[in-house]
């Protein structure tokens, strides 16, 4: 069996964070720096249904943890690259320091596999893609932390009633807007381009005492992929185990 203890979703992205100092500090400088002011809310719901509208595309997230416990910080990292075709389909690779794992959905079919240690699980969720989601997360207490962006309803998982805007910031070469806004003990950050197709570029996520999410986002709104990439085939040697959630 294998045993999912219920994890905080964290872009699920909680996406990107940072402190109540470094907000204040972003305030003051986007009040010296940016004379035309615009509505934090506003530009996260039109980042939100802009992704939402979106029937297939591809990201890839470059994303670095640093968890606090006990004194000590532990820091990890990893790659995902991400491939969804709505309603019913998504696929998941990713690959860090602690983790070498691919999730599938395809025809009610969610299925994970750990490519390290060779074992899969499968089950039948009969459902899309937000129906998935729930269902591995409130039954079987599995979460992917990147789960939010596959969503076609973000504004369910990431919102709040207070978004702070500070003003335009260069990623990359991206002009993106800068937005933060608080829920519970935690500080999202996002940069959001700034354009008519505005997607999440970066996030940051700060939890008071406990750790910091940051993120990398690298799009495809036009991806070439065909629909047997959400196949599963389980590979040679590959055992077939059970999932069920940890009591």
């Amino acid at each position: 069996m294998i045993y999912v203890k219920k994890v905080a979703s964290v872009v699920s992205l909680a996406l990107l964070l940072g402190s109540s100092a470094l907000l204040a500090q972003s305030t003051n400088n986007a009040a010296q720096q940016q004379s035309v002011q615009k509505d934090g809310s506003t530009l996260l719901k039109s980042s939100y249904r802009y992704l939402s509208s979106l029937d297939k595309y591809a990201f890839n997230a470059s994303v670095s943890n640093i968890v606090s416990t006990e004194g000590t910080n532990i820091e990890s990292k990893r790659t995902s690259n991400v491939k969804v075709n709505r309603p019913d389909q998504f696929r998941v690779d990713s690959k860090g320091d602690f983790i070498d794992r691919t999730v599938y959905l395809s025809g009610g079919i969610f299925t994970m596999i750990d490519n390290k240690e060779k074992y899969y699980a499968s089950v039948n969720t009969g459902g899309d893609i937000d129906k998935t989601l729930d269902q591995i997360s409130k039954k079987l207490g599995i979460v992917l932390p990147i789960s939010t962006l596959i969503h076609s309803n973000m504004s369910k998982y990431v919102s709040s009633k207070s978004v702070q805007y500070f003003g335009t910031r260069d990623l990359a070469g991206v002009e993106c807007n800068y937005i933060a806004f608080r829920r519970g003990a935690t500080t999202v950050h996002m940069w959001i381009e700034n354009s008519n197709t505005p997607l999440i570029r970066a996030a940051k996520i700060v939890t008071d005492a406990k750790g910091t999410t940051d993120m990398i986002l690298k799009w495809d709104t036009s991806p070439g992929f065909s629909d047997s990439v959400f196949a599963f085939k389980a590979p040679k040697g590959a055992s077939n185990v059970s999932i069920r959630a940890a009591k």
